[in-house]
């Protein structure tokens, strides 16, 4: 008799699969992102979309910490926090690093002339401190940060996941760390070099027996290409039976 499998997710991750990003989760559990993904998907969940915003998630940006409004809404602490940034709603309260960090007269002057995040590199502190202090002053975003938050394309959104960040960040001139907060959003994951390898008989009966992120770590591959040359064999994912799928 087969021993049964061992969950070694909690069961309040269990449950919010697929609610909220995989990023999200991993970010909330302490556990890799890949990890979640694969777990998603050996239970035939679909991914999260949390690139709209409702209403209500709108609601908690500024009224708590970012990352609280995140893990509500179900996304990532950057994303919210762009979000945040973009409609212009000023943080809630201090954080330590903004109570303790000095403003002098010359830094105040840079304050909209370069981006947050280009100050907040020469100042060695976070770009969220940088753009609560312009927000607490009144003063408009940089340049970089206005291009950044131009409306999506549907050319430049279909280019997120398939190329490097930073690759996407030159061709549409935005940041890097706008391009990553997008995607994440999006629940898409970071690009991955697909490398082209000869499924010999040896690997194609590894496919469906162990799960598709081991098997694609073993053999030098992206998980995503590991599952779906599984899924056009008709192989199902690893702890699901063509009795499971009947049910």
């Amino acid at each position: 008799m087969a021993k049964k499998q061992v969950d070694l997710f909690p069961t309040k991750l269990i449950r919010q699969l697929g609610k909220a990003t995989d990023a999200a989760l991993a970010d909330e559990y302490l556990i890799p992102v890949w990890r979640v993904r694969t777990e998603r998907l050996r239970r035939g969940i679909s991914r999260a979309q949390s690139g709209n915003w409702t209403p209500q998630q709108i609601a908690l940006l500024g009224k708590m910490s970012d990352s609280e409004a995140a893990r509500r809404a179900g996304c990532t602490t950057t994303a919210a926090f762009v979000k945040r940034t973009s409609l212009g709603i000023a943080p809630f309260g201090k954080s330590l690093e903004e109570t303790r960090f000095q403003w002098k007269a010359s830094h105040l002057k840079k304050l909209g002339k370069v981006s947050d995040a280009t100050l907040a590199q020469e100042l060695g502190i976070s770009a969220s401190v940088v753009a609560s202090k312009r927000y607490s002053s009144g003063i408009a975003s940089g340049i970089v940060e206005a291009t950044a938050r131009k409306p999506w394309t549907k050319t430049e959104i279909s280019m997120l996941g398939k190329k490097p960040d930073t690759v996407v960040a030159k061709l549409t001139g935005r940041g890097r760390r706008h391009i990553r907060a997008k995607r994440e959003s999006l629940g898409i994951p970071a690009f991955q070099i697909q490398r082209s390898i000869p499924w010999t008989k040896t690997i194609l009966k590894q496919l469906g027996t162990m799960p598709d992120a081991e098997l694609a770590k073993s053999i030098g591959v992206s998980l995503g290409t590991v599952a779906l040359h599984r899924r056009r064999l008709g192989i199902n994912p690893f702890g699901r039976s063509t009795t499971d799928d009947r049910r």
